[in-house]
């Protein structure tokens, strides 16, 4: 199989000649062009042969052409920082209007993804990376979650006119984006979880500008949800139009991979957290792994961290295990060794609905 082949196999639960393999983490000092991003972006999926290449575009993208400013860093272990933020209080929320296409930080990102898929192999599938609305609105506050939910409750109107402008804005630019050559959209939202909204709230909230958002990437074969933090729900989106869902399987209650794809018929991505892969052992790091793949039988799931891997810290020998594991997991599985391990038994479910 090729890797656009091993992939296809995996959407459609059918089993693939090994499980298909990814990373993906912030370069912030290489994210602030779209040459040296573009670069990087290749370089990283090339050093380890990844099977498709989910672009880490810097986090602030999204909100830029809204007023976000920040200071760039010059530090790999270091994000950027926030100069400015149009939002204070509640009604500020109001002032918002669409942004066009042409705005800088997009034009940069569609910049990045024409040289991206030009350097790419023919088969290796291109997923860009695209914050839902709630998560742009938490970004726009520059990651303060209480802030949000404070205005979230005293303010439900402000919240919906801000999440209607930033689908308004987002929904050309998805549409631009499927005209670059990706084969999916990765939708991140760090919002569908205990510890931030009920799955009720979130669907009358947000739900109506997801799916407005999404819509033209509808027809794309690889679209990802990735669902972040601990307590996620998963099991609420059967309206989205992706084949994969993606969390940290090994967050605090939050589900197993097995148990994601029973809940949800759809293909899963996961398998090592991001912790793990920065501070554990090699040994660590491939128990993990293959352990997740014989747990799933080798089908319907994508090997990856959880979330974003910590690159400043992550050492090159844990991201070769991470690449290694399918290999060593489809020869367990030809073995018809399936033995416990403590990544293939990890029935978690607290926080689900």
């Amino acid at each position: 199989m090729n890797r656009r082949d091993r992939l296809d196999a995996v959407v459609k639960h059918r089993a693939p000649d090994r499980v298909p393999v990814s990373a993906w983490g912030h370069f912030y000092v290489d994210e602030l062009g779209a040459e040296t991003f573009a670069d990087r972006m290749l370089a990283f999926r090339a050093a380890y042969d990844w099977d498709f290449l989910k672009v880490h575009a810097r986090a602030s993208y999204h909100v830029e052409p809204f007023g976000f400013e920040f200071r760039p860093s010059q530090h790999p272990a270091q994000g950027h920082t926030l100069t400015r933020t149009p939002i204070d209080r509640p009604e500020d929320w109001f002032t918002l209007r669409p942004a066009p296409l042409d705005s800088p930080a997009f034009a940069e990102q569609m910049r990045g993804l024409a040289l991206i898929r030009r350097g790419l192999p023919d088969d290796v599938p291109l997923i860009m990376t695209v914050f839902t609305p709630l998560d742009m609105a938490d970004k726009l506050l520059d990651r303060r979650a209480e802030v949000l939910a404070a205005h979230v409750a005293e303010a439900p109107e402000a919240i919906s006119h801000a999440l209607s402008v930033f689908a308004e804005t987002l929904e050309p630019f998805v549409r631009q984006v499927t005209r670059f050559g990706v084969d999916g959209v990765f939708f991140s939202t760090k919002w569908v979880n205990g510890a931030k909204l009920p799955p009720a709230v979130y669907r009358r909230l947000a739900t109506p500008h997801d799916l407005h958002m999404m819509a033209p990437a509808a027809a794309l074969p690889f679209n990802i949800l990735h669902v972040c933090q601990t307590e996620v729900f998963v099991d609420g989106f059967a309206d989205y139009p992706v084949s994969i869902l993606h969390w940290d399987d090994h967050g605090a209650h939050n589900p197993s991979l097995r148990m994601g794809q029973t809940m949800t018929g759809r293909a899963v991505s996961g398998g090592v957290d991001s912790p793990t892969l920065a501070h554990g052992t090699v040994d660590e790091v491939t128990d993990k792994a293959t352990g997740a793949i014989v747990s799933m039988g080798g089908k319907g799931m994508i090997l990856a961290s959880g979330c974003s891997i910590i690159t400043s810290e992550t050492p090159e020998a844990n991201l070769q295990a991470l690449r290694a594991a399918p290999d060593r997991a489809a020869d367990r599985l030809a073995r018809g060794d399936a033995g416990q391990s403590s990544a293939t038994v990890n029935e978690r479910g607290g926080g689900l609905v």
